[in-house]
């Protein structure tokens, strides 16, 4: 089986999982069609077309040689499907940390069952440097950019934080907190031209997924290629147009099945997704063959639209 279809069918197994949970019905893939996206899945009497769309091209070398090494230890066995959702990183920091990522993924996904949801704490080095006595403020490169106000309320002076290998904040805010305490208290210790090195942890997401085939279980990373930028609008926009016309000139969807559903898989978190804004700028006829459109961003499920003669909560 193709590394192709083994993703997409983890993709939509995750996906049946969800249904099946926010609508409290069983939903399962019952079918692989000859296309490594496309698939059968059923609730009950019903049968619906599933295509499943990573909407980054490829997976660089190093995270498939890192993903083949956490799966090729003996440490990793489990009884179910394991989706990392890794913040892009580059293969210098790869080289640092590899053995760092696999003890923790590894660590991360033990005990997790069916259905439970968690964030794989990553420490993260970090470079904070004071460059003038008076005012307050941090300018902050990185993932924790996104609460440079947050810290810069806790400081005195002109600071510079070089977090260019952050990359995802915590979703719960005790976390968060932590971490803005830490870098607002080791600034009180520091002079103009002073620096100080410090480690907090970055957090990446993890879905389990029910499994179909207790041999074939696995941990993937769900990590974008160096060059794709998961949030650049007009690139998805344009990915997804690609997507919606590749989908109607196939056709795959026989008229016995009752609803055709698309799966946007993206790597960006879920507050910095724009597949939602992209598809509000892109032609309803693109899309009108296609009656339920979802996404997933870092482990988040959204339903992005979805046909009004179409109730998921009708038998």
């Amino acid at each position: 089986m193709s590394e192709d279809l083994n993703y997409n069918r983890i993709f939509a197994n995750l996906l049946t999982d969800w249904l099946s949970l926010k609508f409290f019905k069983t939903y399962k893939v019952t079918k692989e069609l000859s296309e490594s996206n496309n698939f059968i899945i059923s609730q009950r009497n019903k049968q619906f077309t599933l295509s499943v769309y990573q909407l980054w091209d490829s997976k660089d070398n190093d995270i498939n040689e890192l993903e083949k090494n956490i799966n090729q230890s003996s440490d990793t066995e489990h009884n179910e499907n394991h989706i990392v959702w890794m913040p892009k990183k580059t293969e210098l920091f790869l080289n640092q940390n590899n053995e760092t990522i696999i003890k923790k993924v590894r660590q991360g996904v033990k005990g997790l069952e069916f259905g439970d949801y968690r964030e794989i704490r990553i420490p993260i080095d970090i470079t904070l440097s004071q460059t003038e006595e008076d005012g307050s403020y941090v300018a902050i490169n990185g993932g924790l950019s996104k609460i440079w106000t947050k810290i810069s309320s806790g400081v005195k002076g002109i600071y510079q934080l070089d977090g260019s290998n952050y990359g995802r904040l915590p979703s719960e805010k005790a976390e968060e907190k932590i971490i803005i305490e830490k870098i607002q208290e080791a600034s009180k210790l520091l002079n103009v031209g002073e620096a100080s090195f410090l480690t907090v942890d970055e957090y990446w997401p993890i879905n389990t997924i029910q499994s179909t085939n207790n041999n074939d279980n696995k941990i993937i990373l769900a990590t974008a290629n160096k060059d794709f930028d998961a949030t650049n609008g007009p690139l998805i926009r344009k990915k997804i147009r690609k997507i919606f016309k590749e989908f109607s000139e196939k056709n795959i969807s026989s008229n016995n099945n009752d609803l055709k559903i698309v799966f946007l898989v993206n790597s960006s978190t879920h507050e910095d997704e724009v597949i939602s804004s992209s598809l509000r700028g892109i032609n309803p006829d693109f899309y009108k063959d296609i009656d339920l459109i979802l996404s997933i961003n870092s482990g988040t499920i959204s339903i992005l639209n979805k046909k009004d003669t179409f109730n998921l909560n009708n038998d």
